[in-house]
């Protein structure tokens, strides 16, 4: 359980998710941290604390950053090398749209550098996946600046008629990571542990994006090695007045695996 868990808002009813609030801030999170940053330290030792605990973090940080630059490449290319390649060659400035669930996970773990100046943007509907691809369709709609959508394939396919319309969106270009199910609920303790979790919980679909792009007249790029992969993402991030979609197709369990191996090799650096 939390010490102390405090919701910034300026009005308004606050969310308790997690069942651990100990106080209510009525107020904006910018006047917030204005006060935070106004106060000064009583005493050296309090100013020592803060040091300390800035040089502990980069130093976690730094552990954290070293697991990522030696894990890659895996002996198999699966979705989390390629959320690595997309992230690291997001144009500057670029707007980031993230759907639900191993998506936004993924992204989150690999993280983005402040000289990037990406904005992100993350829709969770009522049942998670729902809406993420309108999402990204209508705020594309709304600025001229590179709109890249990361999303697995339940959130696109559910979400395919975001297209249907009369307003073109050349400045939309979409990652579409294909497992044919979704991998979440395996990797949630209660689901994963039941033997009903594929067939009840896991949405086993056999389409592809490629007849949807050709019904929308979209740009459909399918990379299906490391090789391919990085030749394919020059075409993808040019853009020249077309909505894009890549395609990568993979396996459940292998992107399982690979995204549990790198969670443990990131704790076991952290308890060096």
């Amino acid at each position: 359980p939390a010490k102390a868990h405090w919701h910034i808002q300026p009005a308004g009813q606050a969310a308790d998710t997690f069942q651990q609030l100990t106080r209510v801030l009525p107020i904006t999170p910018f006047a917030f941290f204005n006060l935070i940053r106004s106060l000064k330290a009583a005493k050296n030792a309090d100013l020592q604390k803060q040091r300390s605990y800035q040089q502990r973090w980069q130093e976690e940080e730094q552990k954290a950053k070293e697991v990522l630059e030696n894990y890659f490449p895996q002996d198999k290319l699966g979705e989390l090398e390629v959320v690595k390649e997309v992230l690291s060659n997001l144009p500057r400035g670029a707007k980031l749209h993230l759907a639900n669930s191993m998506s936004v996970r993924y992204a989150s773990i690999i993280g983005l550098t402040a000289k990037q100046k990406v904005q992100v943007f993350c829709n969770r509907g009522t049942s998670g996946i729902d809406g993420c691809v309108s999402t990204a369709v209508g705020h594309s709609l709304n600025n001229d600046l590179p709109n890249i959508l990361i999303t697995g394939d339940m959130a696109f396919f559910y979400d395919r008629n975001a297209f249907w319309n009369n307003y073109p969106v050349p400045n939309l270009h979409i990652v579409v990571l294909n497992n044919h199910g979704g991998i979440i609920f395996s990797m949630i303790d209660g689901p994963a542990a039941l033997v009903e979790s594929r067939e009840y919980f896991t949405t086993n679909q056999n389409l592809n994006a490629d007849k949807l792009c050709e019904e929308y007249a979209f740009d459909y790029l399918k990379p299906d090695s490391r090789r391919k992969l990085r030749s394919t993402l020059a075409e993808f991030f040019a853009f020249d007045g077309t909505t894009k979609v890549m395609e990568f197709e993979s396996d459940i369990q292998l992107n399982k695996t690979l995204f549990e191996k790198l969670k443990q090799k990131i704790k076991s650096r952290y308890e060096l």
